[in-house]
């Protein structure tokens, strides 16, 4: 197993305790139920990420070309290009019929802490897959140039999904490029013109640049989490989320 990928699980459990530390929002859900359905969907979409190798070459992706530039230059770039790149599909994910279909499972959790990070459909797993490797291909970015993106992402969505409050003027500074607790609540808020903002996925630069921004300073914290149409505690079991797409969606 990779170095990162074993800091990574060890930090879950520093953040698990973070939380009760420095809690947000007092948790009312049963929290084993929560995290055994938001685990599962982790362990599903795990196999789903180790089993890529194999399926992505099917799909005739050509594979990367060497690139001429430095090796720290080029991890730079990778890094702006894949974020700028995650930025969008988050976006379409919201405004594409079939891809919302496949993400509302991941904004259907009724509450907000470090275990929602894990909380996707292996669908959603397979198309953001799918368009990492278009634009690894596209760009002729190597594995190598992309794994300090890796391990940005996982660490701040991991970061970000937690119920753990900031200091106002830690908040303030820390958002200004990164994102935070503070301005990802807003994303997962149960009031849509609250959800359909703050989409970065580690910098907060493309929101701002865009217009998609929800600034914590100035706006009241979202009063509470999730989608009205799947809050029923049988839409919360893990058959029920993996089946989530196929149902209809409520206004």
């Amino acid at each position: 197993m990779a170095h990162y990928q074993i800091l990574y699980l060890i930090g879950i459990p520093l953040m698990m305790a973070a939380e009760y530390r420095f809690a947000r929002n007092e948790r009312v859900q049963d929290r084993y139920d929560r995290w055994i359905n938001n685990l599962s969907l982790g362990f599903i979409n795990e196999a789903v990420l180790l089993a890529a190798p194999v399926w992505i070459p099917l799909l005739l992706i050509p594979e990367s070309a060497p690139s001429n530039l430095h090796p720290v230059l080029a991890a730079m770039m990778a890094f702006l290009i894949l974020d700028l790149a995650g930025y969008w599909l988050h976006r379409f994910y919201h405004q594409v019929g079939p891809l919302w279909r496949l993400h509302r499972v991941h904004h259907c959790d009724l509450e907000l802490d470090c275990s929602t990070t894990f909380r996707h459909h292996p669908g959603e797993v397979v198309v953001s897959v799918l368009v990492i490797s278009v634009v690894m291909a596209t760009l002729s970015l190597t594995p190598a140039q992309v794994i300090p993106y890796v391990m940005a992402v996982k660490a701040v969505q991991l970061f970000s999904h937690s119920n753990i409050r900031l200091g106002a003027r830690a908040e303030s500074l820390v958002n200004r490029l990164f994102v935070t607790p503070g301005t990802h609540q807003f994303h997962h808020s149960s009031q849509q013109f609250q959800t359909d903002s703050n989409f970065g996925e580690v910098l907060t630069v493309w929101d701002r640049l865009f217009g998609t921004f929800t600034c914590p300073r100035r706006t009241p914290e979202p009063t509470a989490f999730g989608l009205d149409d799947c809050s029923a505690a049988r839409d919360q079991r893990l058959g029920a989320l993996l089946m989530l797409p196929l149902r209809s969606i409520g206004k």
